[in-house]
């Protein structure tokens, strides 16, 4: 059953901000504190919106960073072209979102055909979007200060929180109210958790599929425009490594690699864990370099859990039966 959110993993957030609280002598308990770490995961949070569609459906989108790099660097260069103006800023918008959107209906249209490991095929299609990115840039900084919009969208708070925290919220409930209560969704765990049945049921698994990777596209594009937004630049290494922060999340958050079980607000629970870890790490003064050490112990332990749950229910099913 699916549930607003694991009661394990919101009993280890809160025993978290407890212990970094007290290790910080009260620094991390702070309004400024929780709205910087919103902040930081602001760009991963967005692409877990798209990217969970495609591992629910037992796949995976490592084109997350690729998509965003590329529209990052198509929004500056669009911007640039037009004067920096706010309507080069919707155009730049459009631009880079379609190319994502691309990217992901191209992923769609191969893996609903051919038997290819998902992971392979978005692993070399990220390596080739990184390829347009430098010939985008000529691997050279593309600064946009003078964008009016963009500085909005990447500088500007309201209510105190910053405009990128917004966005991530209307993502997430724009994908929620997708899983949550759309055909549409039902048929995403559906053909996660059994493409066979699902096919024999009359569900369009191709059209499903497709759809899955052409939003994920769509929200790892948007996050690209966020970040160039917040750095008022683009380069050919933009939002590298983010897809490894997404995946992290993910797994943690509970959602299955092999599709058809957890949520969307389970993963983002699970960003909202690393974002509040790694905070608390910089707080304790605790070296940068050991930060991916610990993500990748957490991960592995995740991965450990989940197959540790998909064993245990297997074991119950066979009881079942045998009674």
């Amino acid at each position: 059953m699916k549930k607003i959110c694991s009661n394990s993993r919101l009993v280890v957030l809160i025993l978290m901000c407890i212990v970094l609280t007290a290790a910080t002598g009260g620094k991390f308990f702070t309004y400024s504190n929780f709205v910087s770490i919103m902040y930081s995961i602001s760009l991963t949070g967005i692409m877990i919106c798209g990217a969970a569609f495609p591992v629910l459906l037992g796949g995976i989108d490592r084109t997350v960073s690729g998509n965003a790099a590329v529209c990052g660097a198509m929004a500056a260069t669009v911007a640039l072209h037009f004067n920096q103006t706010n309507m080069g800023a919707v155009l730049a918008l459009l631009c880079g979102v379609a190319c994502g959107m691309l990217s992901g209906f191209f992923h769609g249209i191969v893996l609903s055909r051919f038997a290819i490991p998902a992971f392979l095929l978005t692993l070399a299609t990220n390596e080739v979007l990184y390829g347009i990115v430098q010939f985008i840039t000529g691997n050279q900084l593309i600064n946009v200060l003078n964008c009016e919009l963009m500085n909005q969208i990447g500088q500007a708070r309201f209510w105190g929180i910053p405009i990128p925290v917004y966005i991530l919220l209307i993502c997430f409930v724009v994908c929620y109210v997708i899983l949550n209560h759309t055909v549409y969704g039902r048929q995403i765990y559906a053909v996660g958790g059994n493409r066979e049945a699902a096919e024999l049921s009359g569900i369009p698994t191709r059209r499903v599929i497709i759809l899955a990777y052409t939003i994920s596209g769509f929200m790892g594009a948007l996050s690209g425009f966020v970040l160039s937004c917040m750095n008022r630049q683009a380069s050919a290494a933009q939002a590298q490594g983010y897809e490894n922060d997404v995946l992290a999340a993910i797994v943690v958050g509970g959602i299955s690699l092999r599709g058809g079980a957890g949520t969307l607000q389970g993963a983002m629970l699970g960003a909202i864990l690393i974002g509040v870890l790694t905070n608390g790490l910089r707080l304790l003064g605790i070296d940068s370099i050991y930060h991916n050490l610990i993500k990748g112990v957490i991960i592995l332990a995740a991965i450990a859990w989940d197959m540790l749950s998909a064993a245990r229910k297997s074991g119950m099913a066979k009881i079942a039966l045998e009674k």
